[in-house]
Parts: C-alpha cells; sequence; structure tokens
C-alpha cells in the first residue's frame, strides 16, 4: 500500500512539471518581439534640389556730372533653381520634440537683369542710342540654422527652421551712348558676399532609421545692398566724375526637396 501511494505522488508530480513547462514555452513563443524605438537623434548629411525665385526693389543709376537725368531700374522677381549639400544633427527628447543644428550650401542658378532706355539729358531730351543695364546674380546661398520640431507620427517630423544666412553675388553695369565718332561706355563689375537671414519649415520622413526624406520651404533676406562706380570711357573733358549705380536688399524664396543619411 505504501509503495502504491508513493507511485501516484511520483506521477502527479512528473504530470504537473510537465504542464507547467508546456505553459512556460507556450508563453515564450507568443511573446511578441519588440522592434527598437523609433529616434532622431544622430548626425545625418545629405543632398537637396528645388526651385528658387529672386526679387528686388526699384535700383537706381545718378550721373555726379548732371548731364545726364537719375535713372530707375524697375524691381522684378526672377525664377531659378538651386542645388546643394547639407548635415546636420538632431537630438529628440520629452519623449517626441527634436532640436537640431544644420548647415547647408547651395550652388545657384538665380539672375536678375534689367534695362533701362533710353536715357535722358537732365533739361529733358532723350539721348538717341544710349542704354544702361544692371545685373545682380546670386551664384550660391548658404545658412546656419537651428531646427526645433515635433515627431507628430513617429516616423515624420514637423519643423521650422531659421538662422544666419549669406549669399555670393555678382554685380554688373553696363552704360553706352553715342559720342563724336566714338562710343561711351561706363561698366561696373564686383563679385562678393552678402549676409543676411533665413527662416522656413517643412516636413521630414525617416523612411528607414538611416534615410531621412525631407520638404522644406527657405525665405532669405538678403542685406544686397551694394554701390557701383562705373568710369566714363573714353574720358569726356569736364565730366570728371563716374556714374554710380545702387542695387538694394533682395529677398531669395527656395522650394527643395532633400535625402539625407543618418548615421
Amino acid at each position: 500500500m505504501k509503495r502504491t501511494v508513493l507511485g501516484l505522488l511520483a506521477g502527479i508530480a512528473v504530470a504537473s512539471f510537465s504542464q507547467n513547462s508546456s505553459a512556460a514555452d507556450m508563453a515564450l513563443k507568443a511573446a511578441p518581439v519588440i522592434a527598437p524605438a523609433t529616434t532622431w537623434t544622430g548626425l545625418y548629411l545629405g543632398v537637396h534640389g528645388g526651385a528658387a525665385w529672386q526679387s528686388a526693389p526699384n535700383w537706381s543709376a545718378v550721373d555726379p556730372n548732371g548731364v545726364t537725368a537719375p535713372a530707375t531700374l524697375t524691381g522684378s522677381t526672377n525664377l531659378g533653381a538651386v542645388g546643394g549639400i547639407q548635415g546636420g544633427y538632431n537630438w529628440q527628447f520629452a519623449p517626441a520634440w527634436v532640436v537640431g543644428v544644420e548647415g547647408d550650401i547651395s550652388w545657384a542658378s538665380l539672375g536678375d537683369h534689367r534695362t533701362v532706355t533710353p536715357v535722358f539729358l537732365a533739361n529733358g531730351p532723350a539721348i538717341p542710342g544710349a542704354s544702361l543695364q544692371m545685373s545682380a546674380n546670386t551664384q550660391w546661398l548658404a545658412s546656419a540654422r537651428g531646427k526645433f520640431g515635433y515627431a507628430a507620427w513617429n516616423n515624420t517630423l514637423l519643423f521650422v527652421t531659421g538662422g544666419a544666412a549669406w549669399a555670393n553675388v555678382e554685380y554688373n553695369t553696363h552704360g553706352q551712348a553715342p559720342g563724336v565718332g566714338v562710343t561711351e561706355t561706363n561698366d561696373f563689375s564686383a563679385t562678393t558676399t552678402k549676409a543676411g537671414w533665413v527662416l522656413g519649415g517643412g516636413a521630414e520622413w525617416m523612411a528607414t532609421p538611416n534615410i531621412l526624406l525631407r520638404a522644406e520651404y527657405l525665405y532669405y533676406g538678403i542685406n544686397g545692398s551694394q554701390t557701383g562706380v562705373s568710369p566714363i570711357v573714353p574720358a569726356i573733358p569736364g565730366v570728371p566724375f563716374a556714374p554710380t549705380q545702387t542695387w538694394n536688399s533682395f529677398n531669395v524664396q527656395v522650394a527643395r526637396v532633400a535625402v539625407s543619411y543618418k548615421f
């Protein structure tokens, strides 16, 4: 009888152990696989490209000798393109807010060319065949900006951005007027870098943990005031001073897309 009781107890213990082991195995197998959390934190580098619009108010030209009347070259807006590289660092916190810094440079195809004709004498009559051309061509744009955004859908970041900006601009003037047996010309040319500011915003999508796709809009305000002095060639006796031209500050609007690799 004793042996029988002991055998029954041993059988119950083995069955109970087997059942518990099977339940534990099932629990382990049923546990979901947790994917690593998406994060915007990290260093990134990439390229961008898009369309741009350069707008500037009136330009002016003045003859300090008082021979010709002051000329106004009407403001205009010009369409072009930009393309370049960008790099920066994002930090995600609390838990869906993102702050960062970014620097970029864009090579630009933006030209603003204006012509006034005829040119008038100071006392009123037009000078036959006389004209004045002025241009301002933006060759590249660069910026150093801060970013602030919200990861609204975990892998989509909505952001605003702003900071300092620079534009490299080529300025040119060409004036001409028929003289006695010769055409008088006055020319000016200079390339310089102007400073300003930039503001904008956009949306960025984390296609994979390392690939970031972005669409954004940027507005550049450039302090581009420039004065040019264009000597008259050949010199005219009794007309000692060179005409001067003035370009005003301008703005550039950019709509672009970008792809970056996050390290």
